[in-house]
């Protein structure tokens, strides 16, 4: 009886853990049959996007090649750039608050390099509070909205990959390669 309420705690604990730290379950990545295979080529390869991205196309079944070959699409992640904006500022004329974007374009390419879809932008943008007491949570607090806005773009970018306007293009682009 006692392990039983040991282990109900735990379970309430872990859930409230990871419930706290933004975890959220989502449905498996669907993508289309053609892109079952797919090549993926960024300016950032080792950047938290492309292993994110990365790591939920591997885990939903997508066989993630290391080079372009036939039949194979490629995601070609072209550019990631951030640009901070004033959002609001204090009676003496001091920023106070920052509202930071991100970018982040991308295209579809067929095995002959030709761009199947796109090229595209994703945007994701937050704000965030500027401490002039307190620099180092200033600091922290801009890092954490880089995260979460490159977290936002990586699921943005699979929403667009499960598009009925990604698998239209994807469908049309094997009868253009065997016209040519």
């Amino acid at each position: 009886m006692m392990h039983k309420k040991y282990y109900l705690l735990f379970l309430l604990f872990f859930f409230i853990a990871i419930g706290g730290c933004g975890f959220h379950l989502r449905g498996n990545v669907k993508l289309p049959a053609s892109m079952q295979q797919l090549y993926i080529v960024s300016a950032n390869p080792y950047g938290p996007v492309t292993l994110q991205l990365k790591q939920i196309l591997g885990h939903s079944g997508v066989d993630l090649v290391d080079q372009p070959g036939p039949q194979i699409m490629t995601l070609n992640l072209k550019n990631e750039r951030y640009n901070q904006t004033t959002f609001s500022e204090s009676a003496s004329g001091k920023t106070e608050q920052y509202t930071l974007h991100f970018n982040l374009d991308y295209e579809l390419q067929n095995n002959k390099g030709e761009t199947v879809y796109g090229p595209k932008t994703i945007h994701t943008q937050g704000n965030y509070t500027v401490n002039e007491a307190a620099v180092l949570t200033t600091s922290t607090q801009e890092d954490t909205l880089r995260t979460e806005l490159q977290r936002q773009a990586v699921y943005q970018l699979i929403a667009q990959l499960n598009s009925k306007s990604i698998a239209d293009a994807v469908q049309i682009q094997p009868k253009r390669a065997n016209e040519n």
